[in-house]
């Protein structure tokens, strides 16, 4: 019963840490950037067209959302993000007891309950279990064929395993790698890895059958995705993955204590528990090769090995404790909750801390409402930010103008805007401002209005290649999500 409650207890930790706050942003459709892609192509499957038209992600995702949305009519484009989220929340969830029972399988009950609480409390998967996006479930998926690789056996559970593989990867195709676990498991058949196979490739097809029906279109941007990986994304040139995630996206992603116990308990799991390791490390390798193997480097990328280092982490968590327990006359349960306290004090502390600043509203929705009721039909406005930091200024009447760097001016014989709007942040490479532009608004107009999100002296740690402005660790200096945006109207 003890053994129960402290897992219920892991759960509900990792469900209130996912589904707080999933109304953030709102109000401003990039505070999640790629949500439009996948809610837009979700409304539009809802509005009569199955083809989703766009196969740089596979489908299954829009498919879902599609049909969560079609259960609860009139709904406006905020209820349909909070739908798109809470259910990814609850994937991300139960991800979570997923995980505890595969490592209740290869270990026992309390190793299981430190794997759970290690994933309960991973920034990188707290953090992407609040938007309306692929990651999230493909790592549900991936991590529900493994488990029933390691737990079932006969075709009947091989079928189930290659359904939740060939879904996996019908949700991002960087699951793919999960066919090689079912192929090598060991004391399988090889009519039950056929079955395996066959039940993979139908899943796949079967939830993103357009894949064939519009093959040109499927292998143009499967091509572009491939090109996108291995040039590297905006800003500088942040190394290969292979380096990058090591250094980077799993030390900050799980937390440094975890990872640390995570690699330690990698030859633990291999030597102890060979069964296992083999379908758990067919996936992993190969899926880490592929995506180490370019330049684009977002945290996102490496979710799926979140749960599997969670598992070799709880091992050697376990493996420590068999060790010193006895010499040092503790009680083996009392110490793995201790150890395990300790190992997952930094991240549950990091992840409370993201969710209590992503609660904030966002520095573009408070710039915006600050500036709709001021702007006049006969105004006119340049706002400097990009894609991902231009005010949405929906129901004001105005001038937009642009501003051209080459010529320094807004266009020939162009007087100047009234207002300009000015994005900066941490984040360079998605707020950049041509230098010419900040002269020109040093000279000649006056700060009306500001909205601080952070420090420029922050240590905040971003993914850099993603414009999401709220960084995975170090908080010290930062206020709310998105970028620091300043309104100045011209001297008169």
């Amino acid at each position: 019963m003890s053994a129960r409650l402290a897992l219920a207890g892991v759960v509900l930790t990792g469900a209130a840490l996912r589904f707080y706050p999933i109304w953030f942003g709102l109000g401003y459709a990039q505070a999640r950037p790629d949500e439009t892609t996948t809610l837009g192509t979700a409304v539009a499957i809802l509005s009569g067209d199955p083809n989703p038209h766009f196969f740089h992600w596979p489908s299954l995702t829009f498919y879902l959302f599609a049909g969560l949305f079609a259960a609860v009519p009139t709904l406006d484009h905020g209820h349909y993000v909070l739908i798109a989220r809470g259910a990814v929340a609850c994937a991300g969830t139960l991800t979570i007891v997923l995980l505890a029972r595969m490592t209740r399988t290869i270990a026992n009950r309390s190793t299981a309950i430190v794997a759970a609480a290690f994933l309960s409390v991973a920034v990188l998967h707290v953090r992407e279990s609040h938007f309306a996006m692929t990651d999230v479930l493909m790592t549900m998926w991936a991590t529900a064929c493994l488990l029933v690789l390691i737990e079932g056996r006969g075709w009947t559970a091989m079928a189930i395993a290659g359904i939740a593989g060939g879904l996996a990867t019908s949700t991002k195709y960087s699951a793919a790698p999960l066919m090689l676990s079912g192929l090598v498991v060991p004391g399988a058949r090889w009519q039950d890895r056929a079955v395996f196979a066959g039940a993979f490739a139908c899943a796949f097809v079967a939830a993103s059958p357009y894949v064939l029906v519009d093959f040109a279109t499927f292998r143009a941007d499967v091509s572009f995705e491939g090109a996108h990986l291995a040039a590297g994304h905006v800003g500088e040139d942040l190394g290969r993955g292979w380096t990058y995630h090591l250094t980077r996206s799993l030390p900050y992603g799980l937390g440094l204590p975890v990872y640390l116990a995570g690699l330690a308990g990698i030859p633990i799991l291999v030597r102890r528990h060979a069964r296992a390791a083999v379908p758990l490390l067919a996936f992993a390798v190969p899926f880490y090769i592929a995506i180490g193997s370019g330049r684009t480097v977002f945290f996102r990328y490496i979710l799926p090995v979140v749960p599997l280092f969670c598992v070799s982490a709880g091992l050697a968590v376990r493996a420590l404790v068999d060790s010193t327990a006895l010499p040092l006359r503790v009680r083996p349960r009392a110490a793995m909750a201790a150890l395990t306290a300790l190992l997952a004090f930094v991240p549950l502390v990091t992840s409370a801390r993201m969710d209590r600043l992503l609660a904030r509203t966002d520095s573009r929705v408070l710039a915006a409402e600050w500036l709709i009721p001021r702007l006049r039909p006969e105004h006119t406005l340049h706002d400097a930010g990009g894609d991902y930091t231009r005010l949405a200024l929906g129901p004001a009447r105005f001038h937009e103008w642009r501003y051209d760097p080459a010529s320094r001016s807004f266009g020939a014989g162009a007087a100047l805007p009234d207002w300009i709007v000015l994005p900066d942040s941490p984040l360079r490479e998605y707020a950049t401002v041509p230098e010419s532009l900040r002269d020109l608004v040093r000279e000649r107009y006056a700060l009306a209005y500001e909205v601080r999100a952070a420090s420029e002296v922050t240590a905040g740690v971003f993914d850099r290649h993603d414009a999401f402005f709220l960084p995975i660790a170090g908080f010290g200096g930062v206020e709310r999500p998105g970028p620091n945006v300043q309104i100045y109207f011209q001297r008169r």
